[in-house]
């Protein structure tokens, strides 16, 4: 053979052979759809191992996952300043530590559940947690609990181990960091000897640090103390909110036609305490002001609807001023003016019923304390429009009522007697009192049929609460259904609570210490720092059905 040819061979097989190294490895084609989620089968060191002297560490996966879900997957306690560094051979990576681990500590390792395999993406059912110790002992103390909340998952547990009086979350980074799994639950393995302070954070820029307003937070309900090595603290649960310290502010005002203005706030606002008190429109041109004359909700998760009775002129310049404005945290806007562009389009649309809003499906009330709501599309003349709503049963005689202003668009009714059950009422609006800021109106009358729930389709649930002696308790019945609102009870001096005319579905049951006597969870603060108030769930779903009630529920609050 030439000795040409046998170079052009040699050559050859070099480059095959470096083809083969360079390929990525892909899922066969064909076959079934891989649902296996991935998980760590082999570690160095092994879990438990002291006397360490390394600076890296190695995990060996089950399958091949995706190598940048890696980065945002490892979380290593105590933390290590610096960047670490990561190689792979296969399915096994390798994590250099940018520094000498320090003397005599207890690492954990936890590798989140970002990670995810190559052939379907399919994340890690629950974060890995690798302990090992740089002396001769490890420290085996442990905390573990919940996180209560409909997005839970990667929810990042921060320890911070014997803080100073000037911990500061939002800057300083934790001394030991957790994650929850699919379930929301967490778990620290290796804590030493100490007191904690224990946050549960929905880290959205993945800082390690809490942003006041755009995290939401957790805050534990009592003193943490770990007193002995082998210390397990059990069911800390947590609910988030995110702390809201910002004032509100207008996003967009907008005039539709020449009576009605929309505004749009940031984010929701305190409704109970808004009234058109609060705004007046400024014609800076002529420097004149003019009142609002109605104010309703709209459409819309934070819109309003302002009404002016005076025509204002489209070549002026006009602003629209607010004060006094709070949010739901009670936050307060103490002035903003923003411009908007005039329209002299006008308003021919009558108001009509937008909407009956009632507890229960299709327009059907209870038979006890009965009551609705009734929803306007436009603001009306609210003591003429009273007089235009009626309700008669299945023999025309009139049901006498009460009825409440909510806004200038809604009324609460509520009978003033006890109607009888499953029956036909009819309720009738006569349009004729139903009068617009332009004097809109229609001259028709209009009937809508209403039904009182049987007394056969509620249920109901009762039960006993153990541990009750010196607290506050109050036991909340929590409707897994959208839309559905949480009923909550006291407990009796026996430590008993009882749910009664309840609507079939399924319910999650759970007791908290109110503390500050308010009815209401407090979820504790962080500046300047409030615990917040202990709750716990009933381990079961309630699926409660009509007629059967259920009962002998038992919760340990000790």
């Amino acid at each position: 053979m030439a000795k040409k040819q046998i170079i052009r061979i040699l050559v050859l097989i070099v480059i095959l052979i470096g083809l083969q190294k360079c390929a990525h490895q892909l899922p066969p084609p064909g076959g079934e759809v891989d649902k296996e989620p991935p998980i760590v089968i082999e570690t160095y060191p092994q879990n438990g191992t002291t006397d360490f002297k390394d600076n890296f560490v190695e995990i060996t996966f089950s399958e091949y996952v995706n190598k940048r879900a890696i980065r945002n997957a490892i979380f290593i306690s105590p933390i290590i300043e610096g960047a670490l560094e990561y190689s792979w051979t296969n399915t096994t990576v390798e994590i250099t530590f940018p520094d000498t681990l320090k003397k005599n500590t207890t690492y954990s390792l936890i590798v989140g559940t970002e990670v995810t395999d190559v052939n379907n993406n399919n994340s890690m059912v629950a974060p890995f947690t690798l302990t090992f110790s740089t002396g001769n002992k490890i420290d085996s103390a442990k905390i573990s609990g919940n996180v209560y909340d409909k997005k839970n998952e990667g929810t990042l547990i921060f320890a911070y181990k014997d803080f100073a009086d000037t911990l500061d979350i939002t800057e300083d980074k934790p001394d030991y960091i957790s994650q929850v799994d699919k379930k929301g639950k967490f778990l620290f393995t290796g804590l030493g000897l100490g007191n904690y302070k224990i946050f549960a954070i929905d880290d959205a820029f993945k800082n390690y640090v809490y942003n006041i307003g755009e995290d939401r937070i957790g805050i534990q309900s009592s003193e943490i103390k770990i007193e002995n090595n082998k210390d397990e603290i059990n069911e800390l649960n947590f609910f988030l909110t995110k702390d809201d310290t910002l004032e509100p502010h207008i996003q967009k005002v907008t005039m539709t036609d020449r009576y009605h203005l929309t505004v749009e706030f940031n984010e929701p606002i305190d409704s109970s305490k808004l009234s058109v008190n609060n705004f007046t429109v400024f014609d800076s041109t002529n420097n004149s002001k003019h009142s609002l004359h109605y104010l309703f909700k709209g459409k819309g998760k934070n819109k309003y609807i302002l009404c002016l009775k005076d025509s204002l002129n489209p070549e002026n310049k006009n602003y629209l001023n607010m004060k006094n404005i709070l949010d739901k945290n009670q936050n307060r806007l103490s002035f903003e003016s923003i411009d908007f562009t005039v329209s002299d389009k006008p308003d021919t649309n009558a108001p009509k019923l937008s909407t009956i809003v009632t507890k229960y499906r299709g327009n059907t009330i209870d038979f006890l304390n009965p009551e609705f709501t009734l929803m306007f599309t436009d603001a009306i003349d609210t003591l003429k429009a009273k007089k235009g709503i009626k309700l008669f049963d299945k023999d025309s005689l009139a049901v006498p009522l009460t009825i409440d202003i909510i806004d200038d668009a809604a009324f609460d009714v509520k009978v003033k007697n006890n109607l009888k059950p499953k029956q036909k009422y009819f309720l009738l609006l006569n349009h004729n009192f139903f009068i617009d800021i332009a004097g809109n109106k229609t001259d028709t009358t209009i009937k809508k049929r209403i039904l009182t729930i049987s007394k056969l389709e509620f249920t109901g649930a009762m039960g006993k609460i153990l541990g009750s002696k010196n607290k506050n308790l109050k036991v909340v019945l929590e409707p897994l259904e959208r839309g559905s609102k949480s009923v909550q009870t006291n407990i009796n001096k026996k430590s008993e609570f009882t749910f009664n005319r309840i609507i079939p579905g399924n319910y999650l049951l759970w007791v908290y210490d109110d503390k500050d006597s308010n009815n209401t969870y407090s979820y504790g603060k962080v500046k300047p720092f409030q615990f917040s108030e202990r709750f716990k769930y009933y381990k079961d779903t309630l699926k409660l059905k009509a007629r059967w009630p259920v009962g002998d529920i038992f919760i340990d609050f000790n």
